[in-house]
């Protein structure tokens, strides 16, 4: 009987994280409560509390961090479908369905 816990954990990270649709609206709400134009320390240190709830991978939520801006304009496009993709070579990026 094999009892060795790390063995039963797979070591492969996630491929793709869909943002949720509360997560989307929580972000819609603020941009539109506080009139965004552009990504302040305040607006980040809030962003960043609504997406560590939502984001358990570290280089997914390292990378909505540094790519606030983009993410924002998304949301702020009425993006409702985004999700943050990773290749076998490690490169991420925003993948949105446009509606």
């Amino acid at each position: 009987m094999i009892v060795n816990s790390d063995w039963l954990k797979p070591k492969i990270k996630p491929y793709l994280h869909q943002i949720s649709q509360d997560c989307i609206s929580e972000i819609a709400v603020y941009i539109e409560n506080n009139n965004i134009e552009e990504v302040d320390c305040d607006t980040c240190l809030i962003m960043q509390e609504v997406l560590s709830d939502e984001i358990e991978d570290e280089e997914f939520f390292d990378f909505s961090i540094e790519n606030l801006e983009k993410l924002i304009s998304y949301i702020a496009d009425g993006n409702l479908n985004i999700r943050i993709h990773r290749d076998i070579s490690g490169e991420i990026w925003f993948g949105v369905d446009k509606e």
